[in-house]
């Protein structure tokens, strides 16, 4: 991955984390290979207090790891 993507991918992540902290509900679906042209099966709504927080907890380690891996490139 380049520097250029590691950036991106920062910025979306930040974007992600603002978005499901100030989400209502989320929608979890599965995309399955064959199916795909149907877009998500087996979709659900969970509320946010049910599942928001788990959501931004994984991207905030996401966020950190991609943070890490630039500094390891040298990059602030």
């Amino acid at each position: 991955m380049t520097t250029d993507d590691l950036m991106q991918q920062i910025e979306e992540t930040e974007r992600l984390i603002a978005v499901y902290r100030n989400a209502n509900e989320v929608i979890v679906g599965t995309q399955d290979e064959i199916y795909s042209r149907r877009g998500l099966i087996n979709r659900i709504t969970l509320t946010a207090a049910e599942i928001g927080d788990r959501i931004v907890h994984i991207l905030e380690r996401r966020l950190a790891a991609t943070r890490a891996e630039l500094q390891r490139l040298g990059v602030e």
